[in-house]
This record gives structure tokens, sequence and C-alpha cells, in this order.
């Protein structure tokens, strides 16, 4: 439990702030009114941390005095002794991490070896106490409420320092906030890209943008001017239900680096697939959340439901083609030799002449929403073409192959172990998991599937709780999304009449 505290960097003011410190320093933790006489050290940099300076002496002034509410993991990452009460949380996690400590009531040296620490972890963290989590009020363990409240921590470090917004649909961005927001304080929506890196400037912080939705000069401009960018897209398990219904996403990927679907560039999402250590632990969760959601038959937009559209010919070879939206981000940048819809489909035959082809188009496509249609004169390579809307995991069940250009589709048949033929170059390509017709050259390290979705779905995205808005870990929302059938609003049915009249248009036309 000492351990797995110590992993997490929970317990105590976590949220706090993260001032500047010098290595090394003595640190005294004081409470309103209990200001200690300070008999310390001559040599060394004393910080005073109270809730109330005024109190302090002045003769007695340290070096730095810090008040208000602050990491303190962040202060014993440069602490070299700690002076608080022994029950103060300084004090208590100092121990446990094995710092000296020092009881400021009487001066005597707090015990740290192992079996007091262990002693401590009990008293403090065990012997009496309850805990619930905070989405239905179940019991559950002291070692579930650390991994949780690691979960809310991992949370605000991967939204530290974001100010502000740009480009965040309006039916979108109260979902988005709730994921930005610090306590009470949201990112300002910016009225334009000046007006972006104006208070970015001012506040000496970045600006997260959603990618598809800012000018195309935006990020040289902000890198001109100084201002860090951060991307928001949607995460791999997103929601119960399309975006393009207006669906708001329970998950999104915050990337610093780059964009997951990039392939020119590195991304947060290639670094940890390229250097991150996937301890067994970590795998052995990935390995449950994987089972989990083929048990349930989850993919991006949630829980799938009735049997294969497809009767599949026996003793045949069968692949699924997975259509896209023509242009769609992923595709302009992923599908690096252009081949589009029609050009994949070309491929997967040549590939596979006698193979059984069932091509499946996208359902923002077969909604109307947005461009992708086959070509006419490729549409006779196909064995089969769904042209009303399936769930895909039945089809995955039961395919032995599928041939993708980028579509995330092929992640969710590599969790159902099914070979999977890139055309272009996905994030989950290049790792030794699937055939790929395009290289990408940084990626040369070979994976296990768990590592690849311990950290495309354990440590790469965010998650809300659909129930209470809180943060939470993807097996929650798995949990969610296995026991919830999704439910239309007015505004997603609106959207569903307008996407049958523009597909009605686009085939007259």
């Amino acid at each position: 439990m000492i351990e797995r505290l110590c992993k997490a960097r929970v317990g105590g003011s976590f949220w706090g702030a993260r001032p500047a410190l010098a290595q090394g320093c003595i640190v005294v933790k004081c409470r309103a009114g209990e200001i200690p006489p300070l008999r310390l050290p001559a040599d060394g940099t004393i910080v005073l941390w109270t809730d109330a300076p005024h109190q302090v002496p002045p003769a007695a002034h340290p070096a730095r005095i810090l008040t208000g509410e602050i990491d303190p993991w962040h202060i014993l990452d440069h602490a070299a002794q700690v002076i608080a009460p022994p029950d103060e949380a300084l004090a208590v996690l100092a121990r446990l991490r094995g710092i000296p400590a020092t009881d400021s009531t009487t001066g005597a040296p707090l015990a740290r070896d192992a079996e007091a620490r262990q002693a401590l972890a009990w008293d403090m963290l065990v012997a009496g106490l309850d805990y619930h989590e905070p989405f239905n009020g179940a019991a559950i363990s002291a070692e579930a409420a650390i991994d949780l409240l690691g979960e809310w921590r991992r949370h605000l470090e991967v939204t530290a320092g974001i100010a502000v917004q740009l480009g965040m649909r309006a039916w979108k961005r109260g979902q988005i906030d709730r994921f930005l927001a610090r306590g009470s304080d949201t990112p300002h929506h910016a009225n334009g890209t000046a007006d972006a890196l104006a208070k970015a400037r001012a506040g000496n912080a970045a600006v997260a943008i959603w990618p598809s939705r800012v000018p195309p000069g935006f990020e040289a401009s902000a890198a001109a001017a100084d201002v860090p960018i951060v991307r928001i897209e949607d995460g791999f398990l997103r929601s119960l239900g399309l975006g393009v219904d207006l669906v708001p996403p329970q998950s999104i990927a915050v990337d610093r680096q780059g964009v997951h679907y990039d392939p020119s560039r590195p991304s947060d999402l290639e670094a940890l697939l390229s250097q991150h250590p996937f301890p067994p632990e970590l795998l052995r969760r990935a390995a449950a959340l994987r089972a989990a959601i083929v048990a349930a038959g989850i993919g991006k937009y949630g829980r799938a439901g009735g049997e294969s559209p497809v009767v599949l010919p026996p003793g045949r070879r069968s692949i699924l083609v997975i259509g896209q939206v023509a242009d769609d981000r992923s595709v302009r940048l992923g599908d690096v030799a252009g081949l589009g819809n029609s050009g994949l489909l070309r491929g997967a035959r040549a590939l596979a002449p006698d193979a059984y082809l069932v091509y499946k188009p996208h359902p923002d496509v077969l909604a109307g929403h947005r461009r992708g249609a086959l070509d006419r004169d490729v549409r006779g390579l196909a064995d089969k073409i769904l042209d009303a809307p399936c769930s895909l995991a039945p089809l995955l069940d039961c395919v032995d192959e599928v041939h993708v250009l980028t579509s995330l589709a092929g992640f969710e048949a590599l969790l159902r172990e099914r070979a999977v033929t890139c055309h272009g170059a996905p994030f989950y390509a290049g790792w030794g998991l699937t055939r790929d017709l395009v290289a990408v050259q940084r990626r040369e390290r070979r994976l296990s599937l768990d590592a690849l979705v311990a950290a495309a779905l354990l440590l790469y995205p965010l998650y809300l709780d659909p129930g209470t808005g809180l943060p939470c870990s993807a097996e929650r929302l798995v949990e969610c999304l296995a026991g919830a059938a999704p439910r239309a609003s007015l505004l997603t049915r609106l959207r569903r009449i307008e996407g049958k009249a523009r597909g009605v248009l686009r085939r007259a036309a």
C-alpha cells in the first residue's frame, strides 16, 4: 500500500500549487496559531509552510514562506528534512517516503524504519476507516481509493497549464469545460486566434485547441508568440453515440507534442508506445480491460447490439474492409499514399483475390453527414457492401481479417485478436502487431497487444463518469457503457433527419 501511495502521489493537498523550491531544503509545516520556535540549522535553505504567515515572528523569518494549498509530493521532491506535527499530512507522507521528519512540538525525530512505516500506513490508511467510491457510493478498499485518486492526479497533470480554449464546438463546450476545469476555474473560450494568443501570453499559459477547428497557420503563430499548444481529440472509448449526432464525449485525448493520427511527427501517444515501461501489473490491468471490452461488445461509440448482418461463406477467407470519411483529418494525414476508400478496396482485393470481401462504409457517410462514397467502378470488387447501419463488433467477431486506412476499427479488431492490414499509418501500426503497407521509421519498438492497450486506453486518454461528471478510470467508463442503452435526444433525432435529407440530395445530384 505504501508503494501504491507513493507511485500515485496522492494524499494531502496533492492538487495544490507547485512553487519553485531549492533542492535539499528544510521544510517546516505549521498550523495557524502553532508557529514553533525555529531552532534550525544555520546552513541550508529554510522553507516555512503555514496557514498564518502574519503570525511568523519577524526575527524568525525563513528564506521562504509558503501559504495555501500546495502539493506535498512536490515539496518532498525537494526536501532534505521535514519538521511538522506528527499527524500533519506532510509529516506522514515524508515518513512513508523515507524522508527524515521531526516532531515540531517536541523536537524528537519521527521513526521511519520499515516497521514504523508499516504501522503508520496501517493506522493512517486502514484502521477504523471505510472508503466509498463517489460514483454510486459502493464500498471500496483503501487500495482502490488510492488508485482512483491516482486517476484524479493524472487528470490534473495532463490538463495543467491550460488557460484558454479555441475551436471547441458550442454543443461540446460544456463537456470539454468539465474535462479541463480545475476546481471552479475553467479555461476561457477565446473569441478568435488573436484573443487566444493574447490571453495565453498574459497568463503564461497554454491554449487548448480542437485541431480541425482552428486556422491552418495557428500553430505557427503560437510558436512565434512562444505560446504552448495542447491538442484535444475524442478518446478511443468515446460515448454512447456518434459525435456527428451531437453526443458529447466521455473521453478525450490531450496531446502536447502532436496528435495521434498524424504520423509525420511524434505525439504523446507515440512517446508512450516508444518509451514507457509496461510493468506486469499494468499489463494485467490492460488484459482485464480488453477482456471486458470484448465481452460487452464495446467500441468507440458504445456497446454494440444485434448479430452480424453478413452470412459468410464457409471455408472461404473473409476480410472486412473499413471505409472512412473522405476529409477526416486522420485520413488526410495518415493515408500517405492517397488511396481513399476506393483505393483501399482495390488494395484489399489485390492482396486477397480469392477472399470474401465485406465493405463497411463509415456511419457518418451512411447517415448523410459526410462524404466518402466508393467510386462506382470499384463497388464490384466487394462481395458484400453494407449499405445499412450496423454494429462493428459482431462483424469483427466473425471475420478472419480487417483492412483499414487509418480507422480505429483496426484497433478494435486487434482487441479481438483479428489480423489487421494497414494501408495507411494509424497510431497502432508499426509496433509489430499489424501488417503494415506504410512504414513509420520512428516506430522501432516491438510491443505486446496488452502494452498497446495500456498506452492507448489506460495512460493516454482522460475519462469522465457519465453520471457524476467526475474523472474516472477506463474501467469505470467501460462498466457504464456496458450497462447503459443509448438514448437519442431531440437534437440527435433532428441531426439524423438532416443527414437523411442530405443523403437523398447527394444521390439525386
